[in-house]
């Protein structure tokens, strides 16, 4: 077999993967949405996307995200795609869901909004508990 037929055989093979390590990393942000980005709770990243979030009364929030993922990461939950959000403020504290019709498969963020940055932890849980976490922020282009 000639070295360009290997090549090709190589490159058929890695290609799904060197696609899926930049999946959605240039996808623009919306304008007025939040550039949002998540780290595993070893800080590698592991998605990339954007929130909108918008204040329904002065203790309650609603709005949308889109994120995909970076690489390869595991057991993250149901945050990659599209959905919708809910959350509260409580004591400075925005907690967020991002699919909140869920029972025991959540993902969730937890943090501070100060000015346009909104930072803190996600987590997964699944019905086992807590599956899963690493820090976040979104900061609002």
């Amino acid at each position: 077999m000639n070295y360009n037929k290997i090549s090709l055989i190589i490159l058929f093979i890695l290609f799904p993967v060197l696609i899926s390590c930049n999946e959605g990393i240039n996808d623009p942000v919306p304008d007025g949405n939040y550039k949002y980005v998540a780290y595993d709770s070893l800080g590698a990243i592991i998605s990339k996307g954007w929130l909108k979030i918008e204040a329904k009364d002065s203790s309650t929030i609603f709005g949308n995200w889109e994120i995909n993922k970076v690489g390869n990461p595991q057991n993250i939950g149901p945050q990659i795609g599209k959905g919708e959000l809910e959350g509260s403020f409580n004591d400075s504290i925005l907690v967020v869901e991002l699919n909140p019709n869920y029972v025991d498969n959540n993902v969730g963020l937890v943090g501070s909004l100060e000015k346009n940055k909104y930072t803190g932890k996600w987590y997964y849980s699944s019905f086992i508990g807590l599956t899963n976490w690493g820090r976040f922020e979104a900061v609002k282009d």
